[in-house]
């Protein structure tokens, strides 16, 4: 029988099966700061208004939603990109020459972006400087329980722009902001002002967007790559953070090279779909599972362009 307000546990039919692993690397590894796995090993999250619960059964994935059936279900399905679209990008990418990216694709079979919201993909990483991925998750819970709608049992989505505004002082301070608190009021109030934000961001080629989304408080290179990749879907955005940095540095011989050219240089290099290289890249750097490039798969240098600062 179904929990109360649950539905009924369903096969996601997965075009592809995702391993225990894998689902853990995607849940719960700096993309989306929503989810929680119990010991039974279910892992419960919830992206905009729909609150889900994932786990690994004898027949793949399997999963259930709170609320309504058909909406629910679909909007589980779309986030964990069940038709197989990054499928096909994934073959595309340059692993049959690059033996680095190809054994990061090894450690974490059928790894995919989740197809968040925009709100929730900009508040996450509003939240994420200098901080780790459970601090995080704190910090957008608290948001969701002191200022979100309440889904039921306890629930709540992330708050709406309008709420973000409004909040006091104190409020923010309970959710352990710090300085963040100021980036996310100032962002609420000037997307307040733009109800259409995200079908207007959406319209955008993906430099304007970049553009577009630095223009906002605390939105960084880093932050503005993040959103657009995992929260509007622009698989060549190339996000560049310290363990992207270290990846490159190490695997690549890119040591010294600023952000900006790492930017370049995963755009370039990975092609269409950059932004999943990036995440194969990332995880397996993160599980300490990242090869070194052969001397003859690796760049030029470039010549004397400074070293980085972050």
């Amino acid at each position: 029988m179904a929990a109360a307000g649950w539905s009924a546990w369903q096969p996601l039919r997965l075009t592809q099966d995702v391993p225990a692993a894998t689902l853990a690397e995607q849940l719960d590894g700096g993309q989306a700061f929503r989810w929680r796995q119990d010991e039974a090993g279910v892992w419960a999250g919830i992206f905009g208004a729909t609150v889900a619960a994932v786990r690994v059964g004898p027949a793949g994935l399997e999963g259930r939603v709170r609320g309504s059936w058909v909406a629910g279900f679909a909007a589980l399905r779309a986030y964990l990109d069940a038709e197989g679209v990054q499928a096909g990008l994934a073959d595309a990418l340059p692993w049959r020459s690059d033996t680095v990216l190809a054994g990061a694709m090894q450690c974490y079979p059928g790894l995919r972006i989740l197809r968040q919201p925009p709100r929730d993909a900009l508040i996450g990483f509003l939240c994420s400087s200098n901080k780790r991925i459970l601090q995080i998750r704190e910090m957008v819970a608290r948001l969701a329980t002191e200022l979100g709608e309440g889904l039921g049992e306890g629930q709540h989505a992330l708050p709406e722009w309008a709420a973000l505004a409004a909040a006091s002082d104190a409020t923010l301070q309970r959710c352990a902001l710090g300085y963040r608190a100021a980036f996310l009021r100032g962002t609420a109030e000037r997307l307040c002002a733009r109800p259409r934000w995200e079908a207007e961001f959406a319209a955008l080629s993906t430099p304007a967007l970049l553009t577009e989304l630095r223009a906002l408080p605390g939105v960084g290179p880093k932050v503005a790559a993040c959103v657009a990749l995992f929260g509007f879907g622009r698989w060549e955005s190339f996000p560049v953070d310290t363990w992207v940095v270290q990846a490159l540095g190490g695997a690549y011989g890119l040591v010294g090279w600023p952000p900006d050219r790492l930017e370049a240089f995963g755009r370039i290099h990975f092609g269409a779909a950059a932004g999943l290289a990036q995440q194969f890249l990332f995880s397996a750097a993160r599980a300490g599972q990242l090869a070194v490039a052969p001397p003859a798969m690796l760049p030029v240098r470039p010549r004397s362009r400074g070293r980085g600062r972050r």
